[in-house]
């Protein structure tokens, strides 16, 4: 295996566990699941601030001209104060958008391999993907968190049928040229 097949399988693997746990996490979604998330953020953004802050005072950073440690830091405090404030809107107001935003990429994916290997699942897949994106958008708040249960679990199945396929095509793929 080339050094360039590791780093495509290595972003595969990474692209696949970012849509389950993402998928993991609507399912579970509660108002207060959600709250929880946000002050994760919170923590996480000021603990990355506080490191870049000690990072640019030990390291001397500043005697070097470098100021991007301290920019970070900045930018950290200033996100994680963000998210403080209004978390709330972020997660539960904003989640739908940013979730159908990942539905249309997935369905992008999904049509480029329904192109390439003219598989009509990959077609179906992709369509349902757009529908439920759209949806997600103009579905009104009240029934948010179902919809939220449904894309996760719908998120999942589509990872674990993406993977399930690629694992077949190498398989045939592999049996046809001996």
């Amino acid at each position: 295996m080339t050094k360039e097949e590791n780093k495509e399988k290595i972003k595969k693997g990474l692209y696949c566990l970012v849509e389950i746990i993402i998928g993991i996490v609507l399912i579970f979604a509660t108002e207060s699941f959600l709250n929880s998330i946000n002050y994760l953020f919170v923590v996480i953004l000021s603990l990355i601030g506080i490191v870049r802050l000690i990072t640019f005072v030990m390291d001397k950073e500043y005697e070097k001209g470098n100021y991007t440690p301290l920019v970070t830091c900045i930018i950290c405090f200033w996100l994680s104060l963000f998210i403080y404030k209004y978390g709330n809107f972020l997660f539960i107001e904003l989640l739908p958008s940013f979730v159908s935003l990942l539905l249309f990429i997935v369905s992008t994916g999904l049509f480029a391999k329904y192109f390439e290997f003219k598989f009509i699942p990959y077609l179906v897949v992709a369509i349902i993907s757009i529908v439920l994106g759209i949806v997600l958008i103009f579905a009104p708040s009240t029934i948010m968190y179902t919809l939220f249960k449904v894309t996760g679990v719908y998120l999942v199945l589509v990872t674990l049928f993406d993977l399930i396929s690629s694992k077949i095509k190498k398989y045939y793929k592999s049996n046809t040229n001996k």
